[in-house]
């Protein structure tokens, strides 16, 4: 379903109802050039209500990209009557050269290029040049000294980027094996005992927050560092106001590129961190660990919003390299997270930082049903289960999936599951499964030699993804993705692993 935006934000003054409107940094409101006059905009993005989510609710905003010819549009001038054309692709906001009434895209562009909410900028830029100042040690023997000669950090620039926000009212479930230390000896072997256990409870997720740029979603850092703009997350996304092109004046933006259903991944990904926390959190008697061997995500609704957050941005590119490396600060909390150059090669501080969304997106889970029961006793010389994976972070692009992303040599892309180690083959069982692959081969031979045999093939009607690699392990993905249909869907999505 696809929702239309309530547009609250005001694009007159409303004390002398004037266009001219300018934004206030430091106090994040909107300010008349004409009567000086200092107003808010009306918050847009209440928290709550995720229980009440079935299907996939779009915000007019965050609905599919459309290019077409309405990306040049040709607005009649309420003032002076006047017909001006803008490139919308260029600007979102622009004035008439006549009589300088200022123009606002709200109502114009139907294809979800402006976003459905917009958080104002907060730190001024004469904080983030200070920030910017502070986060870069000059007097550092590895910084690049091209690099220093040439830091300018008045040159920061104000950017607001496209994210989704979105509300999930979901459900999960899992079971695996669960161990715990029985014995008090200080030295190994270690006695513990160990069960069977499934967790299955509702999970409401409030303003999880993703990139909607296909450049930040790529955020393998031996590619490149703009990984960073993932990492000063979160924003105060509930303070977000209804989209106001004004808040845009004095500052440069980026148009969202990427649709719903290609990020439902990696929401259902971060979803599934944050139960995982959540289990771990409420089975503390686990000492030795979790290992899940069937987890599931049921998405029974979602409501996906397009927004603007603001990001202070300092950039540079050496002569020499092809890579860019940033320094960005969250233009409302002030967190600062940079990756410079050094004369040892494409490294930087904070280079792997990233956005710790499983600790700090807001959710909570209701209706738990958790079983536990005893398996059987056992002694090891490790203080942790075989194949622990209740502490794994799947959902982080930045962090924990790069080392998946290189392994699988290239192969990984925005869509395949997360996978996740299995014990290795004993030989007895690897004997018996070529014996048993042989006889397959052997009796589909036969099929082929047969004059009556047949061959039919037919289609799942869904979406799996498997990839292996053999560098003296195994992994298999285990899992299958369904995006249920268009991103107006009313069947939701799920996600196995």
């Amino acid at each position: 379903m696809v929702e239309a935006s309530t547009n609250n934000g005001l694009n007159r003054c409303p004390h002398c109802g004037g266009s001219d409107i300018a934004t206030d940094e430091k106090e994040g409101k909107l300010k008349c050039n004409y009567c000086k006059t200092v107003f808010d905009a009306i918050s847009d993005n209440a928290a709550g209500g995720m229980e009440n989510l079935h299907g996939d609710t779009v915000n007019q905003g965050a609905s599919d990209i459309v290019p077409g010819d309405d990306i040049v549009q040709t607005f009649k001038c309420p003032s002076c009557g006047a017909e001006v054309v803008i490139n919308t692709d260029e600007a979102t906001s622009a004035s008439c050269h006549w009589c300088r009434h200022i123009f606002s895209v709200n109502e114009k562009i139907s294809n979800g290029a402006v976003p459905d909410l917009v958080l104002p900028f907060k730190i001024t830029k004469e904080e983030a040049i200070a920030k910017v100042r502070e986060s870069v040690d000059l007097n550092s023997p590895t910084l690049l000294t091209e690099f220093r000669q040439n830091f300018k950090p008045e040159e920061v620039r104000g950017v607001y980027f496209p994210y989704m926000i979105i509300d999930l009212n979901s459900h999960w479930t899992s079971h695996g094996e669960a161990q715990k230390t029985t014995s008090t000896a200080p030295h190994p072997p270690f006695e513990y005992e160990e069960y069977n256990i499934s967790r299955e409870f509702d999970l409401l997720v409030d303003d999880l927050t993703v990139e909607s740029s296909a450049g930040r979603l790529n955020q393998d850092t031996y590619v490149n560092s703009n990984n960073i703009i993932n990492a000063i997350l979160p924003f105060d996304t509930e303070n977000a106001v209804a989209w106001n092109a004004n808040y845009l004046r004095g500052f440069a933006s980026e148009r969202r590129s990427v649709d719903t259903n290609s990020l439902k991944e990696v929401v259902a990904l971060q979803a599934g961190d944050m139960a995982r926390r959540k289990i771990k959190e409420d089975a503390p008697q686990y000492d030795r660990g979790i290992h899940w061997e069937k987890e599931h995500l049921k998405v029974n609704g979602s409501k996906w919003k397009a927004a603007y957050l603001p990001v202070w941005l300092y950039s540079y590119k050496p002569e020499k390299e092809s890579r860019i490396y940033y320094i960005a600060i969250n233009a409302r909390t002030g967190e600062t997270v940079g990756c410079v150059p050094t004369a040892r090669g494409s490294s930087g501080q904070n280079i792997e930082a990233r956005h710790h969304h499983e600790n700090e997106t807001r959710f909570e889970i209701k209706n738990l049903v958790a079983r536990d029961d005893f398996s059987k006793k056992g002694k090891s010389y490790k203080n942790e289960i075989d194949f622990r994976n209740d502490t794994r972070v799947i959902g982080s692009l930045s962090h924990g999936r790069n080392e998946m992303i290189r392994a699988e040599q290239g192969r990984f892309a925005l869509g395949q599951n997360y996978t996740k180690q299995r014990p290795k083959k004993s030989f007895i069982s690897s004997f018996i499964e070529i014996i048993i692959w042989i006889a397959i081969i052997m009796i589909f031979i036969a099929a082929i030699m047969s004059p009556s045999s047949g061959h039919h093939s037919g289609s799942s009607g869904g979406s799996s993804y498997d990839s292996s690699y053999d560098s003296g392990s195994s992994y298999d993905s285990g899992g299958s993705y369904d995006s249920g249909g268009s991103s107006d869907s009313s069947d939701g999505f799920s996600y196995d692993w």
